[in-house]
């Protein structure tokens, strides 16, 4: 899992005992994972638009999310609740992207220098054949 660059959503492994997500049946369970990640892959913060909400749910499974899992926000978005307590936030997300690109461009500059020192050896090592 360390070498695993992608972005993910974090699921403890007692989260299907959790009451107020046993409560839900298996179409809104699979609705609420797939708006968590849907809300990680757009670094959303865990606000989803109406579009998407609809387009993601179906009736039934609206209406179990509503009851503990989703607040409406306004006529356009809702959010999933508590997403930020266990979900990475866009801040979070930008900071965890910039760490990484910070230490490939490291990386890529000690190859090269690595690189460099090795064939200016080689080099001196055939001039002194």
């Amino acid at each position: 899992m360390a070498n695993d660059k992608r972005v993910y959503i974090t699921v403890t492994n007692d989260m299907p005992e959790n009451a107020k997500i046993e409560a839900l049946s298996d179409k809104a369970f699979r609705c609420l994972i797939t708006l968590w990640c849907w809300c990680s892959r757009n670094e959303s913060d865990g606000k989803v638009p109406k579009s998407v909400w609809l387009k993601r749910t179906t009736p039934k499974a609206r209406t179990e999310l509503l009851i503990e899992m989703v607040e409406p926000i306004n006529a356009s978005n809702f959010y999933m609740h508590d997403y930020l307590e266990h979900q990475r936030s866009k801040a979070e997300i930008a900071a965890l992207r910039a760490t990484r690109a910070k230490a490939g461009s490291l990386g890529g500059k000690r190859s090269a220098q690595s690189r460099a020192r090795d064939k200016w050896e080689d080099q001196q090592g055939a001039a002194n054949a």
